[in-house]
């Protein structure tokens, strides 16, 4: 699983793709993406297990910020974190052994991308050995897969993937006020809200800005330390924070939420409606990283063909980070039966990547199909978007996606901790490598579409012209043909959108 130049994503990590990424006041899930099939690990590493995965890389889990003194609320607990336990020198030595003889045998990069490995395991042996607590072993496991600086591939201590467990499962819970931020120009762009969450109830509206936490700009990122402004937001359930939030053009005014426990499953719901006015349905699929994603996207793309029929469908993965690639698998075979969607190409693996027949969702066969991509589409999630594109069952509409699609193989070890190792590369049908490229767009429009609610958003409407189109010729997807235009100005009509791609 994956992600580039990354600041959210998911539970423990905050990622940040090409110029203003999404923030989430939640810390955003690690995930990682990881194939359902069982790989065979080199006998010279023998993990407890091993899955090949994909994903963004961790970030200690934020800490609560200061909060006004009146009133004194009473903290309210979370779930207790596991404890790390002891880890004896002879345990952490086996463990060093493994992880560095993992890398020496299957990382994808047979460079090890310029480091010196054979001089790493001089380096960081003694000061293995030397650890006298698991916090600054683990600290220092993580420094040594760093070395690669791969975006990709790290080393997770036990509460780490605890926590990422837990949130796969949707019961990872964190003190916050249940809001979605980015960065942009003023502020902390709200870009979703935790139905019924503290934020929602205050009366925080999607698309407001925060100006202001606690007084200080949220533009101020060095006032508010290494967490910034985020961390500031969120804090432990009881406390309180206060917001100077702008709606629109309207006057700034102060707003004060009380931190609760907030299910970090509340930002992974797959969200379906029915364009106004259209017989267009809209699927926004925010991550590939939660157990039933695939049956989830079924069981409401199904429901809107019940009510009535469909003329198109447009999927939106311009959020997602990536998830398991079983899942995403299993979700492009809801709309294509069967074929191929490209292979996962390493030094000791090539995988072609089969879309599982027989699943498709019935009546969806001749829907015309649109994918929406951008910069924070990555990994699994580029897989998708790519995948159906060449399967030329979708027009893809967007801006290029992360190009971050190396994935991941898991390895286990005895103290509950793993490492998560890049050990593949994603390719098209055609050989074409995503890494560092991304998936191109068919219809090419980069405007700042996270400040548009769907019904005027741009790039949607690009979307339905795409669905018009390919229903006026016959078709099901309308075959690419790859275009691109700029919208700085980020108009909001369908017809604004048309007269900037060229046809």
């Amino acid at each position: 699983m994956g992600c580039r130049c990354r600041q959210i994503v998911a539970l423990l990590a905050v990622v940040l793709i090409v110029g203003c990424a999404r923030l989430s006041e939640m810390p955003a899930p690690i995930s990682t993406p990881s194939a359902e099939a069982v790989v065979a690990a080199s006998p010279s590493a023998t993990p407890a297990s091993v899955t090949p995965s994909a994903t963004p890389t961790p970030t200690p889990t934020p800490t609560a910020s200061p909060t006004p003194p009146p009133p004194s609320p009473t903290p309210i607990p979370l779930d207790p974190t596991p404890t790390l336990a002891p880890v004896d020198a002879s345990l952490r030595i086996e463990i060093f052994e493994k992880v560095w003889t993992t890398v020496r045998d299957t990382y994808v990069y047979e460079d090890y991308r310029g480091v010196d490995w054979e001089q790493a395991r001089v380096e960081f042996a003694p000061r293995i050995a030397a650890a006298d607590d698991p916090e600054t072993f683990y600290a220092l496991m993580r420094e040594l897969i760093a070395l690669l600086d791969d975006e990709h591939s790290r080393f997770e201590s036990p509460q780490e993937v605890a926590a990422q467990e837990a949130e796969y499962r949707g019961e990872y819970r964190y003190g916050g006020i249940g809001a979605q931020i980015r960065n942009v120009a003023e502020g902390g762009l709200i870009t979703a809200l935790a139905p019924d969450g503290p934020a929602a109830r205050a009366g925080i509206l999607p698309r407001d800005i925060i100006l202001a936490v606690n007084g200080i700009p949220f533009t101020d990122t060095a006032a508010f330390g290494p967490d910034g402004p985020i961390g500031a937001v969120r804090g432990a359930p009881g406390t309180r924070v206060r917001l100077t939030v702008r709606t629109g053009q309207e006057a700034p005014r102060e707003v004060e939420v009380q931190r609760e426990v907030v299910n970090a499953d509340a930002f992974n719901q797959v969200r379906v409606t029915t364009l106004p006015g259209r017989a267009i349905g809209y699927v926004e699929i925010p991550s590939f990283y939660v157990e039933g994603v695939d049956e989830k996207v079924r069981a409401e793309v199904e429901r809107l063909l019940a009510a009535s029929p469909l003329d198109g469908l447009i999927l939106d993965v311009r959020g997602n980070s990536g998830g398991y690639v079983h899942l995403m698998l299993q979700t492009v075979a809801l709309f294509h039966d069967g074929g191929s969607i490209g292979s996962t190409r390493g030094r000791n693996s090539n995988e072609e990547q089969k879309v599982p027949p027989g699943k498709t969702i019935p009546g969806i066969e001749r829907v015309p199909l649109v994918v929406l991509i951008g910069p924070d589409t990555a990994s699994a999630a580029e897989m998708f978007a790519g995948g159906l594109q060449a399967l030329g069952r979708a027009r893809v509409v967007g801006t290029p996606s992360a190009g971050n699609t190396e994935n991941l193989y898991s390895y286990d070890y005895p103290d509950g901790s793993r490492l998560l190792l890049a050990s593949v590369a994603y390719q098209l049908p055609d050989g074409t490598l995503i890494e560092g490229r991304g998936i191109l767009p068919d219809e090419a429009l980069d405007v700042e579409w996270w400040r548009f609610p769907i019904e005027s958003d741009p790039q949607v409407n690009l979307a339905i012209d795409l669905i018009a189109e390919s229903r006026a010729s016959g078709g099901a997807s309308g075959g690419p043909q790859r275009k691109s235009s700029s919208n700085p100005s980020g108009s909001s009509t369908s017809a604004a959108a048309n007269a900037a791609v060229a046809r």
